[in-house]
C-alpha cells in the first residue's frame, strides 16, 4: 500500500467522524427518542428545558466538525483528479465552502435555540427574538448554495465516470440522500425523533462511509 493511498483513505475517515461529530452536536441540540412525527414539540421542549451547558457545547462541536469533513472532501477530490483534475479541485472547494459555511450555522444553532427558549418571556423584547431566528436561517440558505452545487457536480463526475467511484455509488450522493429526510417522519418511536433531528449529518455520514469503502483499494491515485 502506497503512502498516498493511505493517506487518502484516513483523509476519507477523518470525513466519516467529522459527520457523525456533527451528529453528535445536533443530539445535543434537541435529541430525544420519540416518533418522527413528533420532533418539533420534542425538539422545542428539549431546547427549553436543556442546561445551557449542553446547548453550547453542541455549538461548539460545529468547528473541529467542520475541520474534520473539509479533510474528507479532500479525499473525494481525490478520487475525481486523477480522471478530470479541474473538477476534483473544483468539488473539492465548493464542499469545503459548504463546510465552512456550515460551521456557523451549526454555531449559529445556539442563540436560535436560546430564541426558543426564552419566546414569551417578560422583559425579552419579541422583535430580538425573531431577528435570532432570522439570521440562522439566512446563514443556513447560504450553506445550502455550494451544498447542491457540490452534490450535482458529484452526481456528474460519477454518473459520466469523471471520477474512480463506481457508478452505484450515486445513490450514496448526499443530496440525494436528502430527498429522503421526509420519510423520517414516518419512522415510529423511539428512533423516529433522532433520524429526523439528524438526518442531513447522517446522510452526510453515509456519504462518506460509501466513498472510503468504495475506493479503499482504488489504484488510481
Amino acid at each position: 500500500m502506497t503512502a498516498k493511498l493511505k493517506i487518502r483513505r484516513l483523509a476519507g475517515l477523518a470525513g466519516l467522524f467529522g459527520a457523525l461529530l456533527f451528529f453528535c452536536g445536533d443530539m445535543l441540540f434537541y435529541g430525544h427518542f420519540g416518533a418522527g412525527a413528533g420532533f418539533h414539540e420534542g425538539m422545542q421542549r428539549v431546547v427549553r428545558e436543556a442546561s445551557l451547558a449542553r446547548l453550547f457545547t453542541g455549538g461548539l462541536l460545529g468547528s473541529p466538525a467542520a475541520c474534520l469533513c473539509i479533510i474528507g472532501f479532500w479525499h473525494v477530490g481525490q478520487n475525481i483528479v486523477p480522471r478530470s483534475p479541474l473538477l476534483g479541485r473544483v468539488v473539492f472547494y465548493t464542499l469545503a465552502a459548504m463546510m465552512v459555511v456550515g460551521s456557523a450555522v451549526h454555531a449559529l444553532w445556539v442563540p436560535r435555540g436560546l430564541a426558543f427558549r426564552y419566546e414569551g418571556a417578560i422583559g425579552v423584547p419579541a422583535e430580538l427574538l425573531a431577528s435570532l431566528r432570522r439570521y440562522w436561517e439566512i446563514a443556513y440558505y447560504v450553506a445550502a448554495v455550494p451544498a447542491y452545487i457540490g452534490a450535482a457536480l458529484l452526481l456528474f463526475v460519477v454518473i459520466f465516470r469523471k471520477s474512480i467511484y463506481p457508478r452505484w455509488t450515486v445513490l450514496a450522493n448526499f443530496g440525494l440522500l436528502s430527498l429522503l429526510e421526509p420519510l423520517g417522519s414516518q419512522v415510529p418511536a423511539p428512533l423516529g425523533a433522532i433520524l429526523v433531528g439528524g438526518f442531513t449529518n447522517l446522510s452526510i455520514a453515509v456519504f462518506f462511509l460509501v466513498s472510503v469503502l468504495s475506493t479503499w483499494n482504488a489504484t488510481e491515485v
